[in-house]
């Protein structure tokens, strides 16, 4: 069991993106598509404000998306803080964003991609159990598929050995000071999660098994996936 307490974690949830790879007309983002009748956003807002270790949330959007998300408030019936500021051009300018926001008293700071709706409270738990004896923590499956290393033209150069290889997810989490030192280096690109920057500076990471249901919606293809796990999971750890 994690030392921290009830109120002790902040999360940043990340959904400034521009969601190209999904095809959606200009303006539109799959942050704001619909999942099960309500906004794919919100399925992991109201998931972390419903933990009793989050303390409070801050959303980091478009420019062109806050207010749109400010008329979904009224949806969240928790009594905690929930803030919105503007994202940046990459992902690291986003979430250092929302950092700025996360009270200095934070012990432990999350930090969740908006499209990623069906993570598990047990993954977030084990994650934050984690932490007593590493500084950030990332929920992740070993890979089980054979991995392919091919040149331009799609010619098989060789076969990866993937047995220590795993595919990590959000909630990602890290003790606040180890995330906001990583956030402090003067170079954050190439950064695809905030693992990375921990890494760069020596920090210790690990990574927490956790589910495939896990999914990112990142194409169309995703979305039906996604609704089909989110009917199912009623019946597992949520």
């Amino acid at each position: 069991m994690s030392t921290f307490g009830e109120g002790s974690v902040w999360a940043v949830v990340a959904a400034a993106g521009e969601s190209l790879r999904m095809g959606l007309p200009d303006g539109e983002s799959k942050q704001f598509l619909l999942l099960g009748g309500e906004p794919v956003i919100t399925h992991s807002v109201r998931k972390l404000l419903a933990m009793e270790e989050v303390a409070g949330v801050v959303c980091v959007l478009h420019p062109s998306h806050t207010v749109r998300f400010a008329s979904q408030l009224l949806c969240f019936e928790e009594n905690k803080p929930l803030m919105i500021t503007e994202g940046g051009l990459e992902r690291y300018d986003s979430v250092r964003a929302g950092l700025l926001e996360v009270p200095d008293d934070a012990q432990v700071i999350a930090v969740h991609d908006g499209a990623r709706p069906l993570f598990t409270h047990r993954a977030f738990l084990d994650c934050l159990a984690a932490l007593e004896q590493h500084d950030g923590a990332v929920p992740g499956c070993r890979v089980s598929d054979t991995l392919k290393r091919t040149d331009e033209a799609g010619t098989v150069i060789d076969t990866v050995d993937r047995r220590s290889l795993w595919a990590v997810q959000t909630p990602q989490l890290y003790r606040a000071e180890a995330l906001r030192a990583a956030y402090r280096q003067p170079e954050l690109s190439g950064a695809t999660d905030d693992a990375v920057l921990l890494e760069r500076v020596g920090r210790h990471v690990t990574v927490v098994p956790s589910t495939p249901a896990n999914v990112k919606i990142t194409t169309p293809a995703d979305l039906p996936l996604a609704a089909a796990l989110l009917s199912w999971e009623t019946a597992v750890d949520v």
